[in-house]
């Protein structure tokens, strides 16, 4: 029994009922479906909305007979090759025959019917039309194979696709300033997904091409080709294809390499033998280009594989390609800022070499005039008109030591090479010290002073010695821009519980509000610069507050309307007493911590004398006070001279020497207490000098005092690592220097009674 599925459409056109009846009777045994239709146009309606296997047709019908519905039948696309049996009574058999077969009928039927041969007929085109709906489905079900079979193939080749381009990502991620490694593994990775062998050419200088990377699965070709281009370098003018793809930054195909096309080509006979012996079929050539410039090539050539490039290969050639440029032009890029980076540096640190020569090369000459004016100032005879104009020397001389100061403490605080050495200090008594030490130009310009220190809590755990230097920037400023008889109140309170207020205020020029956002700006001046200086002061003070954690800020109600200066800092009670860094990447030290590093030091040079058995504080203790054996090494002559006489006037014995090699024979034959020593010196160095005294058994308790125009953190440190005990800048006061020796000595006798 046919199923329901399986049945095909049979229509039946008469417009009597009674035969319809008949023919549905007589095919209904074939089980398949019986469409009747009553009128030709009832017909073309049922075949506008199915088809049919076969269509028996009746010819003699009103209104449009048989003939006329079979005409219009055959003029729709669907229903032109339909099986059409006519079906008639009327016995004109030789005239209905011609134009039933001339309308495409296949069948011409008289009545009466007989049964078993119209169900034969209509059942041979019955399974006619099963199997040609059969063939047509096996034929849709086929394309529908062939396209999921596409389907599947093109995903899996875009997988492949994906996975070869994520791995050769990973690949470029690994570059770095030498990128050859880098591009060799790219080559294998190419090898053999895209490629039998593949080689990687850089496009050098002057129209060099450079061969970086080469891969291929038989290591002898791998050396047959490195011979061939050390042999014969390309270059940019040769018209084969790698040069040609570096010219015109565009990719090159070659679909065919065998000895007559390479001919064709304009190959000469010799690099014709060298394809032939790499058994190179076909290539693609694909150039590096990134940011509009070529950088080089990829070459990818098939070989014994026979494999040829396929439109899909040769995108994903170019994609790899487009991700090696981007990765070889970012190392370039790399390679160029680490250059220029570098080239800064050794910019910047020519500078500094440069201000630290130009630092002792200035002070050198101020040493000896600063001595001879203080020899001068210590001499009851000098006639009083001299006086003051030995004053003005001292003070200039001072000033021009200033501005260097500046200088090089500017270049140490942008390099973030300040060390702030932390303990507990009192911000009141550094306001009062620094007014002491301003006293004499206070009183020659008349100024009123108010002393305004009302903050109660006053205590700052900080460096004495820089902050000192912020509030002598602050008062200098203050009397620098005000006019003789005006006012200057210095202030301090506790706006907050932790905090103080340190107020510097004058009655000077004042400031516009255009020069207030740069007062704290290098080189910026007020006035352009007409009451002179560089402008250094009040930026060194902001960045010396900043490494406090502090603020500090500037107001002015205008010009002539003087100014005022804030500093805000945190007081000690609120500050962790360990010392912790006061600013980040600075190095800080508790002064308990230089103490016992103090002791430390002053503990191992007892015990080392201890271990040669020399009495150490015998040596100390047996020279008095003006008495004291003194080693004066320098080679500048002004300044070793004028150094002497004022020791000597102090009652110091001083020996004198110019060079390294002159102060150790001294020393060989003499005793001494102190050395006193330049750093750089004509046939070596103070360190030097200070090493090897320090090594010698009879020199273990010597001081040494490095007395040198080079002032940097890191000269001070050198010096200290050579075993000096002090590092002291020119131009050195005689006070200054004598202070260092007391408090050196007084250092060691109280280590030795430790």
């Amino acid at each position: 029994m046919t199923s329901f599925e399986d049945r095909v459409n049979i229509l039946l056109v008469d417009d009597r009922p009674d035969k319809l009846m008949a023919l549905e009777a007589t095919l209904e045994s074939l089980g398949q479906n019986l469409v009747p239709a009553r009128s030709g146009k009832e017909a073309l309606r049922c075949l506008l909305r199915q088809d049919f296997a076969v269509i028996l047709l009746d010819v003699n019908m009103p209104v449009m007979d048989g003939f006329e519905t079979a005409s219009l039948i055959r003029q729709r696309k669907n229903s032109e090759l339909t099986p059409i049996i006519f079906v008639s009574a009327v016995n004109d058999a030789e005239t209905h025959l011609s134009r039933g077969y001339s309308l495409g009928a296949v069948d011409y039927i008289l009545a009466p019917i007989v049964p078993e041969i119209l169900r034969a007929k209509v059942n041979v085109f019955v399974d006619l039309f099963k199997k040609t709906e059969q063939v047509k489905r096996q034929a849709v079900e086929h394309a529908q194979f062939i396209r999921e079979q596409a389907a599947r193939t093109e995903a899996e080749a875009a997988q492949r696709r994906a996975a070869f381009l994520a791995e050769a990502s990973s690949v470029l991620a690994a570059a770095s300033l030498d990128y050859r490694e880098t591009l060799q593994n790219l080559a294998q990775l190419a090898v053999p997904t895209l490629a039998d062998f593949c080689w990687v050419d850089m496009l050098e200088k002057e129209g060099a091409v450079m061969l970086m990377a080469l891969a291929h699965s038989d290591p002898s070709k791998v050396a047959f080709l490195h011979a061939v281009r050390e042999r014969e370098p390309l270059r940019l003018d040769i018209p084969y294809f790698v040069p040609k793809a570096l010219r015109t930054g565009r990719t090159e195909v070659l679909t065919d390499l065998s000895d007559a096309a390479l001919e064709s080509l304009g190959w000469k006979p010799q690099h014709r033998e060298i394809a032939r012996n790499l058994d190179m079929a076909s290539a693609v050539i694909v150039p590096l280009v990134a940011r509009g410039r070529t950088l080089g090539a990829i070459s990818l050539v098939m070989a014994e594989s026979g494999r040829a490039y396929t439109a899909r290969e040769i995108s994903l050639a170019e994609e790899l390609a487009q991700r090696a440029a981007l990765a070889v032009d970012n190392a370039l890029l790399y390679t160029v800022a680490q250059e220029a980076r570098s080239e800064a540096e050794a910019a910047s640190n020519a500078k500094d070499r440069f201000l630290a020569m130009l630092s002792h090369e200035l002070r050198t000459p101020l040493t000896p005039v600063l001595n001879t004016v203080q020899a001068l100032q210590a001499d009851p005879a000098l006639p009083a008109q001299l006086r003051p104009s030995v004053e003005m020397i001292r003070r200039n001389v001072e000033l021009e030591a200033r501005l260097i100061d500046d200088l090089l403490d500017l270049t140490r605080i942008s390099k973030g090479k300040v060390q702030l050495n932390l303990e507990t200090v009192d911000a009141h008594e550094l306001m009062r010290t620094t007014l002491q030490i301003c006293q004499d130009e206070i009183e020659a310009k008349l100024l009123h002073i108010d002393l305004e220190l009302a903050a109660t809590r006053c205590l700052l755990h900080a460096d004495a010695a820089r902050l000192h230097q912020v509030f002598w920037n602050l008062l200098r400023n203050a009397i620098k821009f005000t006019p003789a008889g005006g006012r200057i109140t210095l202030r301090s309170s506790n706006f907050a519980q932790k905090h103080i207020r340190i107020e510097v205020i004058d009655t000077g020029i004042g400031m516009t509000s255009e020069m207030l956002p740069r007062v704290f700006d290098a080189f910026e001046q007020a006035e352009h610069g007409r009451l002179g200086g560089l402008g250094l002061g009040l930026a060194i003070a902001k960045a010396i507050v900043d490494l406090h954690r502090g603020h500090i800020t500037a107001s002015s109600a205008g010009p002539h309307l003087g100014a005022t200066f804030r500093v805000e800092l945190e007081t000690a009670e609120s500050t962790n007493a360990a010392g912790e860094n006061a600013s980040s990447g600075q190095v800080a030290t508790s002064a308990a911590s230089s103490a016992d590093t103090a002791k430390t030091e002053s503990n191992a040079a007892s015990s080392d004398a201890q271990r040669h058995d020399v009495p150490a504080r015998e040596k100390i203790t047996n020279q008095s006070g003006n008495s004291v054996r003194i080693l004066l090494v320098d080679d500048h002559l002004d300044t070793i001279l004028s150094m002497q006489v004022l020791l000597q006037r102090r009652g110091y014995h001083v020996t004198t020497a110019g060079s390294v090699q002159a102060a150790l024979k001294t020393a060989s034959q003499h005793e001494f207490d102190v050395l006193i020593s330049d750093v750089g010196l004509p046939d070596g160095s103070g360190m030097d000098l200070m090493r090897s005294l320090r090594q010698s058994r009879d020199k273990a308790t010597l001081i040494g005092i490095a007395l040198s125009g080079y002032g940097m953190e890191e000269d001070v440190a050198r010096s200290r690592a050579a075993g000096f005990d002090d590092h002291l800048i020119k131009p050195t006061d005689i006070q200054t220097l004598e202070a260092s020796i007391e408090r050196l000595r007084a250092g060691a006798l109280s280590a030795l009674d430790g």
